[in-house]
């Protein structure tokens, strides 16, 4: 893993090759293959979402015990790149399709320190992440373009992470996906005995997506 940028100083830091590309990809495979064995596919797991213009389809770890292992197996590591005593909030898998952005936003307290990790491409296209480069503070209003706030654009390949302040910078993806579509995981975390420290296991979420869930089944 190689580690670009100041995280403390910055807020954010990309590391590149935080897990070998080919983990990136066979994870990904691993969701589709255990989707299918189960009767599914990604397309049961579309949805609407207020960053994406588009449904999206996304899986959380509570309900893919798998991610939520990965999360907790990248806890230690990530206490050490943030020099803070982590514990797990939540995580998340995601498919954008072609041409679709992801608003500009900040991110809500369980989301203290956050990690966005590209699994794979389907066309070898990069799509650069944006991170805003001024302090914010609380949820600000979803934007689509950043209009004249400063900000970094960063290309990432499978495997790379980049590793950020989610409720102290404005983040999003304002330039179309190139790909057909692309898998990326996102992945959360509280400081111990810290502000947020409520929000770890994130139960709050667990229990409003199991209630979405219910509704869905009626």
């Amino acid at each position: 893993m190689r580690i670009e940028g100041d995280y403390k100083a910055d807020g954010y830091a990309v590391l590149r090759g935080l897990i070998p590309p080919e983990l990136a990809s066979m994870l990904f495979r691993q969701i589709k293959l255990d989707l299918e064995a189960s009767g599914k596919s990604f397309q049961n797991f579309a949805q609407k979402h207020a960053l994406v213009e588009k449904p999206t389809i996304e899986i959380s770890g509570h309900f893919y015990r798998p991610l939520t292992t990965f999360l907790w197996g990248l806890t230690p590591i990530m206490s050490e790149l943030t020099g803070a005593d982590l514990l797990p909030s939540y995580d998340h898998f995601r498919i954008y399709h072609a041409g679709d952005t992801c608003h500009v936003h900040s991110d809500r307290p369980s989301c203290e320190h956050s990690v966005t990790l590209t699994l794979h491409y389907s066309d070898n296209q990069p799509w650069p992440i944006e991170m805003g480069t001024e302090r914010v503070t609380g949820e600000d209003p979803y934007t689509e373009d950043w209009g004249d706030e400063p900000h970094q654009s960063v290309d990432m390949q499978p495997g790379d992470a980049i590793l950020y302040r989610g409720m102290d910078l404005r983040h999003g993806r304002t330039q179309p996906n190139p790909n057909q579509w692309s898998a990326h995981l996102f992945l959360f975390w509280v400081e111990r005995g810290g502000e947020f420290m409520q929000h770890a296991f994130d139960e709050e979420r667990l229990r409003s997506e199991l209630r979405r869930v219910s509704k869905l089944k009626v």
